[in-house]
């Protein structure tokens, strides 16, 4: 595998705003801590630690090893899961919510980062340690976005008429998706039966945990499931503080205020209370109205909501301004790292966390790539294309073909002419010689004139059909590379690029490959 990079504010791809959180985050410093760099790690190493509760670590520890016990290849895991009781060990969070066999490739792409930031870190700061955590949302209850995936350019559909949080739901209607899935790898199944073999628990949020795990095992990745009860019960002052003050609510409302002055986009807009209630298979908003709460089907006073959130913490659920919180709140966490269009968001919160003392973490935007299989690579050298052209649109790449063809354009006016002299010498010269041969010297130019025209006719239509093949390859490059008018990576599953059925030299290329301190787009190209 072949791998370069090319300039983001290049590709025409990114805002300003996205631009910004991934080249230069000096320009946002009143909405984050620290600009991200190799250098802020230390400086953030020092303010988490002066800002964090150590109890969190005994508490984080007790959870995963009794999570990770029922599981097969967690040495690894298990090894880092010790790591952080030590004071001197830190973690870089991924978080995503749950999807259907990993959804788009960017959520490898993430989780492959986050371990190879590690890496780079334990190299650079060896006095301290760096542990990979994928934050497992499994909250999240938005079924629609999740439910399918594509993959060999067919789309795999998880039937269900499930409701509530992802993570809750039953494995109804799985078996036939893991069939259909494996369908694809019938002659070459490698190492795919054995991780399908992973999916399976009581809900999809074990599976789910099951099967991640299984696929990044060796690299000693830390799979946390904020669904956990004892979290939540840490977490518990903090969503009281919710309920009692709306404090998110005020906090991110100002801070928006100061982002549409900047004119940059406001990704999401609080709730007065930023908590749902998880019951029965729904997840619900808690609305407050003038004088109590509406939690579920159910009216109660502030103190209700608050012995409510003492009883049964498990039952109340963070929503997507405050879950950034909880994830900090409960690890020891350095850096956070998101696609930029989430990270938009995070510009949004650093007065909650302010407003709740939790050190606001260093943001990274993730690794970006263009994986370019070898046949789809044949297309483009074809074609005489750059990497950088292929981010152009379909219009412009058509355009810059049929220019580039230009010189092959027939254009026989100059011929023509001199075509037209000759006949009229030659036309002279025999007449001079013999008057006799006037009237057949014009019959044999007509006789060739219809050849020449035919031999036009031939070569144009000639021109035209390799015109119509390379705006044809055009059109099969962009439909490769950018489905839906959208980077590969967020429609393409990553198993499509494991026709052998095996994935572990796959993730470890695409590891190797990365440079997570280089903010370029990552270009992939199997040789």
């Amino acid at each position: 595998m072949k791998a370069s990079y090319i300039p983001r504010n290049q590709t025409n791809s990114f805002t300003q705003q996205q631009l910004m959180l991934s080249e230069n985050q000096d320009q946002l410093i009143e909405f984050i801590g620290l600009p991200f760099s190799k250098e802020a790690f230390l400086k953030q190493i020092q303010i988490k630690s002066e800002n964090y509760n150590q109890a969190n670590r005994i508490l984080i520890h007790k959870v995963l090893k009794s999570k990770y016990d029922a599981l097969g290849n967690k040495a690894k895991s298990l090894e880092n899961i010790e790591k952080l009781l030590n004071i001197n060990c830190y973690t870089v969070v991924t978080g995503h919510q749950l999807c259907l066999l990993t959804g788009p490739i960017y959520f490898i792409y993430k989780i492959l980062h986050v371990i190879k930031q590690c890496e780079e870190l334990n190299k650079l700061y060896p006095q301290n340690k760096f542990v990979p955590v994928y934050w497992m949302a499994s909250e999240d209850h938005d079924f629609d976005e999740i439910k399918s995936i594509s993959i060999f350019g067919k789309t795999l559909n998880w039937e269900s008429n499930q409701s509530g949080a992802i993570g809750r739901m039953n494995l109804s209607g799985i078996p036939e998706v893991l069939d259909e899935f494996k369908q694809f790898f019938s002659n070459n199944k490698g190492e795919i039966d054995n991780l399908i073999q992973e999916f399976n628990g009581t809900t999809y949020g074990e599976a789910f945990f099951r099967f991640i795990h299984s696929m990044f095992a060796e690299y000693g990745l830390v799979i946390i499931d904020g669904d956990e009860r004892e979290f939540k019960q840490a977490f518990a002052p903090l969503m009281k503080n919710e309920i009692q003050t709306l404090c998110s609510f005020k906090a991110v409302n100002l801070v928006n205020q100061r982002l549409e002055k900047r004119k940059f986009k406001i990704q999401v807009n609080p709730r007065e209370v930023n908590l749902f209630y998880l019951k029965d298979s729904k997840r619900e908003r808690i609305i407050g109205n003038s004088k109590n709460f509406i939690v579920g089907e159910k009216e109660l006073s502030e103190k209700e909501v608050l012995d409510l959130i003492d009883s049964e913490p498990e039952s109340f659920s963070p929503n997507v301004i405050l879950r950034p919180l909880y994830q900090e709140f409960l690890v020891p966490n350095l850096c956070y790292v998101g696609g930029v269009g989430e990270l938009n968001y995070w510009l949004q919160l650093k007065g909650v966390f302010e407003s709740s003392e939790i050190p606001y973490p260093l943001i990274q935007p993730r690794t970006s790539a263009l994986w370019i299989n070898s046949s789809t690579k044949q297309k483009i050298d074809t074609l005489n294309l750059s990497i950088i052209d292929l981010f152009k649109s379909l219009n412009e790449l058509k355009k810059q073909i049929l220019i580039l063809n230009e010189s092959e354009n027939l254009n026989f006016e100059l011929n023509d002419i001199q075509f037209n002299q000759f006949k009229t010498d030659f036309a002279e010269k025999a007449f001079r010689i013999d008057a006799s041969f006037k009237s057949r010297v014009g019959a044999e130019f007509t006789k060739i004139e219809k050849q020449i025209e035919n031999l036009k006719d031939q070569l144009e239509k000639s021109v035209k059909s390799k015109h119509e093949k390379s705006l044809s390859g055009v059109e099969q490059i962009k439909h490769k590379l950018f489905p839906y008018n959208s980077i590969q990576e967020r429609s393409v599953n990553f198993f499509q690029f494991c026709s052998d059925g095996n994935f572990s030299e796959k993730l470890r290329e695409i590891s190797n490959k990365m440079e997570v301190f280089n903010s370029d787009i990552l270009i992939l190209e199997d040789e």
